[in-house]
């Protein structure tokens, strides 16, 4: 941003809207207000209500806010403040989707509904916010975002876990209709069929010669032949003026009264009762509930019983479980003190067998031991108070025409400059406000002040765009040796897979050529636990006995 923007001649565009100036008090009273709750000065709300024993809390109401807020200003083109959102209602909108979404969670939680821990994994790996560059789930990135948003592990998982649960709820009452006996019988015979195929994995190990190493002239051929994967996308150079509750939190002072509050806030998370893992088979009748643990106690095995009632150890897992979670079963299942089965027991599903399978200690997290982790959310949700504080006055010495230096100066923020573009590595790319804005940045635009989820302050101005460059053979050659190298080793491993297939089909054994394995009795759409899932999608491809 330069400083001699007011003497330019060049025409600049003002974006429309005002800034959002958000202090958390103000917006949650106004909301709060018009929820029904009069008062809320005489001292610390934690929640805004509640459905059965559901709380909808205050955090949970103002994320909430914020993103219908930042949607519809995306949507119109505009920054909302507090008095437009009131006006278009949609204060109400987000109260009315909560109490929704808590009534439809406690009554999933009264049935005993629930999915198990594999269920919230996968669902956690496909999410692509937590996603690196190449498309796969990154633990490290997966825990910034959430400290970044100040989401505690336990808490997005609980969360992310209620969600799963009501979605089969929702989804079990919008299906309640009768459908054609014929259809119902040939999607049953789709969905619950079962698969067993023997595979071979090949590795570069595996080939009967190995893979000479390619030659210069080849190298330079096979990057002229891709040069647009070894070219720099095209970017804009972003300059940035940014202050974040990360950076500013550690330089404010700890009050030891707002820690200890801070702990009995949250003392779910550190005080948890031992718990158990339980899957829950439930019966049409008392009888047939207590045959199948007659066959069991006779040495049948759970995992068949519960394949026979075309269910998948998925569908009857209940996750990690309480004693309170488990009703007339609570005192059998905790008397075990190894994996068993016990039951029949009444349940909200009717009689039903519960196989506990592991033991998980009660956890208690002192305050002292917790105090690192109290200091660090208090001095983010400190810091992303005073920033809030600041919001109005970076607007309006932006519209006054101040620098970025100016910014440095006046409120310690951080400048930078960036060249934006697909794949950036930068920690601003973690925020979606950021790059939304910087998306949607014209040459030309007047900077303006952004909040950031994490209640952070952005500022930023496009300079110049930066064309795509290639990258000199020179800097690229070991990035084209090894992307070269991969090509021809999957080349010759399929054309290596491919002899062995055909002398398979002409009687030889699969396991002369290696070490097989075997996945067993899987459905379509199982996720093998130790082959790739591309193995379970071939097997229902092919016929039976096909290579």
């Amino acid at each position: 941003m330069s400083q001699e923007r007011d003497t330019d001649d060049a025409p600049r565009k003002k974006k429309s809207g005002s800034v959002l100036s958000l202090m958390l008090l103000g917006l949650l009273g106004l909301g709060l207000t018009g929820f029904g709750v009069s008062s809320y000065s005489g001292g610390t709300i934690t929640k805004i209500g509640s459905v059965g024993e559901i709380d909808i809390s205050v955090d949970e109401y103002a994320r909430a806010l914020r993103a219908e807020m930042a949607s519809a200003g995306q949507q119109f083109g505009i920054t909302l403040n507090i008095e437009q959102l009131l006006a278009f209602g949609m204060d109400a909108q987000v109260r009315q989707r909560l109490i929704a979404g808590a009534a439809i969670e406690n009554e999933a939680a009264r049935i005993g509904l629930s999915v198990g821990d594999r269920r919230v994994a996968v669902e956690i790996g496909s999410m692509n916010v937590f996603q690196n560059a190449n498309g796969t789930f990154d633990q490290t990135l997966y825990r910034d975002t959430l400290k970044r948003n100040n989401i505690k592990e336990i808490a997005f998982e609980t969360g992310l876990r209620n969600d799963l649960a009501q979605a089969i709820y929702q989804g079990a009452i919008a299906g309640n209709f009768g459908a054609p006996q014929t259809i119902v019988q040939r999607l049953y015979a789709y969905v619950a069929e079962r698969r067993s195929v023997t595979y071979l994995s090949l590795s570069k190990q595996d080939l009967p010669t190995a893979l000479p190493a390619p030659s210069i002239d080849e190298l330079r051929a096979f990057y002229d032949a891709n040069i647009a994967d070894f070219t720099t996308p095209e970017a804009k150079r972003i300059s940035y003026a940014v202050l974040l509750p990360s950076e500013m939190g550690p330089t404010l002072p700890v009050d030891q009264a707002s820690l200890a509050a801070l702990y009995q806030e949250n003392i779910a998370d550190y005080i948890q009762p031992e718990r158990r893992l339980v899957e829950r088979l439930a019966f049409a009748t008392t009888a047939e509930a207590e045959k199948a643990k007659a066959d069991i106690d006779a040495g049948s095995d759970f995992d068949k019983l519960v394949a026979a009632r075309g269910l998948t150890l998925d569908d009857v897992d209940m996750g990690d479980v309480a004693l309170g979670d488990l009703g007339e079963a609570g005192d059998a299942v905790f008397s075990l003190d190894a994996p068993g089965v016990v039951g029949p027991f009444a349940s909200d599903l009717g009689p039903a067998l519960f196989r506990m399978n592991g033991i998980l200690a009660a956890q208690e997290t002192s305050f002292d031991d917790a105090r690192d982790d109290l200091i660090d959310q208090y001095r983010q949700e400190e810091a992303a108070r005073a920033i809030a504080d600041q919001m109005q006055a970076i607007d309006d010495r932006l519209a006054e025409g101040a620098s970025f230096p100016e910014l440095k100066d006046e409120f310690s923020m951080r400048l930078g400059r960036l060249d934006y573009a697909a794949g950036l590595d930068d920690t601003l790319m973690g925020y979606s406000a950021f790059r939304d804005e910087v998306e949607g940045l014209q040459l030309g635009d007047y900077p303006k002040a952004v909040m950031l989820e994490d209640g952070g302050i952005l500022v930023a101005e496009f300079n110049e765009v930066i064309p795509a460059t290639p990258i000199t053979f020179d800097k690229t050659q070991d990035d084209v040796t090894a992307r070269l190298m991969q090509e021809l080793l999957t080349k010759a491993l399929r054309d290596y897979g491919q002899t062995l297939v055909e002398k398979v089909k002409n009687g030889s054994n699969l396991s002369q050529f290696g070490i097989t394995q075997t996945v067993t009795q899987q459905t379509r759409d199982a996720i093998p636990a130790n082959a790739p899932r591309e193995v379970l999608t071939k097997a229902f491809v092919l016929g039976e006995k096909g290579v």
